[in-house]
Parts: C-alpha cells; structure tokens; sequence
C-alpha cells in the first residue's frame, strides 16, 4: 500500500511495547519500520536499548546497539550513545562492561552532560576514581557539568576513599627477630586524599551546582576529621549563601572541629554568627566551646556560654556538667562545683566517683560538713531512683536498706518510687515493712 509510519508514531508503539515487556514485538517493529522505510529513528533505537536495560537484557541491547547503521540504518547520536552507556553503567557496573562503555564513549564526537556523567556513575561504583576525575577534568575544559546524581556519587566516593586512607596505616616493626607489619589507627589523616573532593566541588560551584546536603555534609566531616578546618568553613560559607538545609549541621561539625583543635577565635565567631542568624546550637556545640573554654582556664567565657545554653533551653547532658564541675574544682571555687554537682543531680545525672569525691574533697578542706551530707543524701537517693526506675528490684532493695542502716532518708520523691516499683511487682508488703523500719528509728 506504501503507508509509511512517521517518527512519531514509531517511538510511541516502541514506549508503548516496551513498557509492557514485548522486546520480541519491539524488534519485529523495528525490522519492519527499517524494511519499509529504510532506516529507523534514533529516539526509537533509544527506547528500545532503555527498556531492555532495565530489564538487565544487556546482551539483547548490545545487539540493537551493534545493528545501528548494518541492520536499522540509524546514524547514531548522543541520544543512542547515552541510552548504551547508561544500560553499561547503571544497570550492570562490572569492569567487562565498563571497558565496553569506555570504547563506546571515546567514540562519542561531542560528549554531552548525560554520557560523562553515565561514564562517571559506572566508574565511581568500580572505584576507578582516577578514571572518572580524568573524564570530569575533559568535561570542565570543555564546559560541560555532570549531572548532580553524579556530581553526588563522584565527591562522596572520594570522601569515603579519604576516610579509609587515613583511618589505618601500615607500621614496620624491625626491632625483632622476625619483622612483621602491624595497622596502627591513623590519627592525623591523610589530607592529600580529600583534595580531589574538594577541587571537584569548587569547579562544579562556577556552573551555579551544587551536590546534595548529605554530600556537602560528608565533605565538611571529612575535611574536619582531617584537621583542615579552613576549609570547611569556607564550604560552610558556600552552604550558607546558598541557603542549603544542612547550614545547622554544618556549623555543629565545624565548631566542635575548631573547638577540638582549640582555634578560640574562629570558633567563638562561628558561634557569634550562628546566634546572630537565629539558629539553635545542638547540645554538641555548647559542649564542645565549653569544653574547649574550661581547658584553657576561661571559666568566666565557659559559664557565659553555659547561661546562654539555659537561655535557650538546650538541656546540658552529664559531660558538661563533669566538664564545669572539674574545672571549677581545679580553681578551688568549691560553692559554683557544688552547686553545679547538685543541678546536675537534681536533672537526673549521676556523677563518676571522681566527679563526686573532687566536690567532696573541696567541701571538707572548706569545712562545709552540712553540705557534705546534703550532698550524699542527694546522690544516694538518686542512685535508689535509678535502680527503681531500672525495675532492679533487688538492687533497689539493698540499696534502701544500706541508706536506713546509715542514717540517710529517703526523700519523699525516693519514697514513692520505691513503692510504686515494688507495688507493681506484687511485692508492696516487702517495700513497706523495710521502710516501717525507718520509722522506727526515726521515732
């Protein structure tokens, strides 16, 4: 009859087999269209290599790809190319297929955004990094960008290769009969290993991309873990003007590197800027400046910092109370250590045994003989609350019975706790006939 099927009317019915998983019926439309028409569109070749792919039928897609110009008469395009590379890349990353996907892209005349980064996924997964950083430097001379799943895989694989250089590190020992290799951790890190990572990101940042939150996140820890503070903060500062979710987290990460390190001003000014913004510090960030502060003897700086955190409602956990309690304590300043020991008891935290004996130990060269034993009423009553909200029942038993035989009371709030515990388990009788005990003696 001479009827013809236009282009657009060839890649429907091909979209429209292949989502239903017809590849024999796809082929045979092929073969048809190319026979009569003479040759077959690349966007139809396309589909056809894009559905088998994802069916993981690479050997099939292989042969339509091959069949391009001797069977369907289609002069390839990047179309096709990319939809080849992506099945190659994405689909079925093994080294055969990408050296094949290698040979395909070097044939590629104008490599375009989707068939670098097809190539930079694939490879990122084998972990030929040094291959895709090559592909990414071509790309950057020629102005093309990689897409951001890729741009993603590509800083991330980079970063995580950075941590496992630098977490280990091989060590000689020669001093014996018989040397022998041993891992020792890896302190300082290895910070040539994080520097393609970052050289990455500041050549995708002139495209106006950027990777993800969690990358640029990953990238900050990195950086921070090797000590090269400097330069996070100035991804910091890219995270910021671009208004990226992760700007609270970033500073959390940096500020306690910085503090780490003990780099004062840098992190006294990342603090400043971070209130200024209206954004809330996490619990690490007081602790860490804090921290940092008590080392350095600023006790008053440290309890600023300390006030503004119970401004804000950040709830201090037990080590920065420890942190505050031990640096006051190792200034002699016996009123602020105990008042802070007995907050902190008060929230619910119990202190180490160094922690204790220091505020201890400071009260009695005081002769606060009274607030020794408030203080040991507190704590004893806090550890029986704790056993009782444990559900250690025996433990709870014997600890309620060691503060009658000493003289110490049970605070009402104690009380209570003891016998709803013991009520719970049917065992009320044993709770109250041990606190009759007290009683007693009181009377």
């Amino acid at each position: 009859m001479g009827f013809q099927f236009d282009d657009y009317v060839v890649e429907y019915m091909a979209d429209f087999l292949g989502r239903r998983k017809l590849f024999d019926d796809i082929k045979c439309l092929l073969m048809t269209v190319s026979s009569h028409k003479g040759q077959v569109s690349s966007e139809a070749l396309s589909i056809c290599i894009r559905f088998l792919g994802r069916q993981g039928r690479i050997k099939e897609a292989l042969s339509l790809f091959e069949e391009r110009e001797t069977v369907f008469r289609c002069k390839p395009d990047n179309l096709v190319y990319n939809n080849m590379l992506y099945v190659l890349c994405k689909r079925q990353s093994s080294w055969e297929m990408i050296q094949l996907a290698l040979t395909i892209f070097h044939k590629i005349e104008a490599p375009d955004t989707y068939s670098c980064s097809n190539m930079i996924v694939g490879l990122c997964r084998l972990g030929r990094l040094e291959t895709a950083l090559e592909i990414f430097g071509q790309m950057d001379k020629i102005g093309v960008y990689p897409t951001r799943s890729a741009l993603n895989i590509l800083i991330g694989e980079l970063c995580s290769m950075s941590a496992k250089e630098g977490s280990v590190e091989k060590v000689r020992v020669k001093n014996t009969r018989r040397p022998y290799t041993i891992l020792v951790p890896n302190i300082g890190g290895n910070s040539s290993a994080i520097q393609p990572a970052v050289a990455v990101f500041w050549a995708i940042l002139n495209s106006g991309s950027l990777p993800s939150t969690f990358i640029v996140v990953k990238l900050m820890s990195e950086l921070c873990c090797l000590g090269n503070t400097e330069e996070a903060v100035a991804v910091l500062r890219v995270a910021e003007e671009r208004k990226l979710t992760c700007v609270e987290e970033g500073y959390s990460i940096v500020i306690k590197a910085l503090c780490d390190h003990c780099q004062v001003e840098e992190a006294s000014n990342l603090f400043g800027r971070m209130l200024a913004r209206g954004l809330k510090p996490k619990l690490v960030v007081y602790s860490s400046i804090i921290s940092m502060l008590c080392k350095l003897g600023n006790l008053k700086d440290a309890m600023g910092v300390f006030e503004i955190m119970n401004k804000n409602r950040c709830l201090p956990d037990n080590l920065t109370y420890t942190t505050l309690i031990h640096a006051h304590g190792e200034g002699k300043n016996w009123k602020l250590a105990y008042e802070l020991l007995m907050e902190m008891l008060g929230l619910g935290w119990i202190p180490q045994f160094q922690t204790y004996n220091l505020v201890d130990n400071l009260l009695r060269e005081h002769d606060q003989a009274e607030l020794c034993l408030k203080l040991e009423r507190k704590l004893e009553n806090q550890r029986l609350q704790k056993l009782c909200k444990g559900d250690e029942l025996d433990a709870a038993y014997e600890k309620a019975k060691s503060m009658i035989e000493k003289g110490i009371p049970l605070s009402a709030y104690a009380r209570d706790t003891f016998e709803h515990v013991f009520q719970k388990c049917g065992k009320l009788k044993i709770a109250q006939q041990l606190l009759e005990k007290t009683q007693s003696s009181g009377a």
